[in-house]
């Protein structure tokens, strides 16, 4: 088997794709085509004009581009990355930093405590946001856990939800066995006026439409919601609630009708 190399760019420079061992741009590199490598590491600026596969993983300290679809067992963003394609495969995603995707995701799991924008739809195993997530398609997760924001343009499905809402979050509509939003409870303390100054104080979820086998919601806006249990709590306004076991409506909580099916 031929011995891979490694590609280094530290000052400004540009090459051509190809199979090497470690791709390394601290400084200005521009990659001219395809890469497959164990590794790719980025902490000045770079730019790939292709596809991008690694054995290992994709981290991105600096800037940069890449114009092509990418699979990585994993990918860390820290700096700022744009993927002009998909995520085809990928086992874990870390976001401290800012990531736009113009495509689809697919990965076992994404952990964002930074900023994530998605064109496209995420399919993951598990979610998980500390920071602030857009969609403009589907999300579709068995997990999906936001002490944050999110901002899904369609359906966010998943088996678990559990969202803490640090500032507005919408969905088209949602679906789930187990749904539970909380307001979160700011406080004092230097983490708390922290959210305060980096989040919409209003701490809202909008959706037209939600069903799940158990539903417990707080600073909830929705036309419908339907459910076996539902529990409808502070700063909800629900237009309809259709349930098939109970109803509970505490702390103020708001239902214009309610139907048991």
């Amino acid at each position: 088997m031929e011995e891979r190399k490694n590609l280094k760019i530290s000052g400004s420079g540009s090459v051509g794709g190809g199979i090497y061992d470690e791709v390394k741009i601290s400084g200005s590199g521009k990659v001219n085509g395809n890469i497959e490598c164990n590794s790719l590491k980025v902490s000045g600026t770079g730019k790939i004009q292709g596809n991008v596969t690694t054995k290992d993983i994709i981290k991105f300290s600096g800037s940069g581009k890449i114009n092509g679809n990418v699979k990585s067992k994993r990918i860390d963003v820290s700096g700022s990355m744009n993927i002009e394609g998909n995520i085809e495969e990928a086992d874990e995603i870390k976001i401290s930093g800012s990531c736009r995707i113009s495509e689809n995701i697919r990965v076992r799991k994404i952990k964002i405590s930074g900023n994530g924008n998605i064109d496209g739809n995420l399919y993951a195993q598990e979610v998980d946001i500390s920071g602030g997530l857009n969609v403009k398609g589907d999300c579709e997760s068995e997990i999906f856990k936001a002490y944050g924001f999110a901002r899904i343009g369609g359906l966010l499905n998943a088996g678990e939800i559990d969202i803490v809402l640090h500032g507005k979050s919408t969905a088209r509509e949602i679906g789930g066995e187990n749904i539970n939003i909380r307001i979160s409870a700011f406080d004092e303390s230097i983490v708390g006026k922290l959210l305060k100054s980096v989040f919409t104080y209003r701490r809202e979820l909008v959706t037209e439409s939600m069903e799940g086998d158990n539903v417990c919601l707080e600073g909830t806006t929705a036309n419908i919601v339907r459910g076996n249990n539902v529990t409808i709590g502070k700063g909800c306004n629900i237009n309809r609630v259709e349930y098939s076991g109970e109803i509970k409506i505490i702390n103020g909580g708001k239902v214009g009708k309610q139907v048991r099916i």
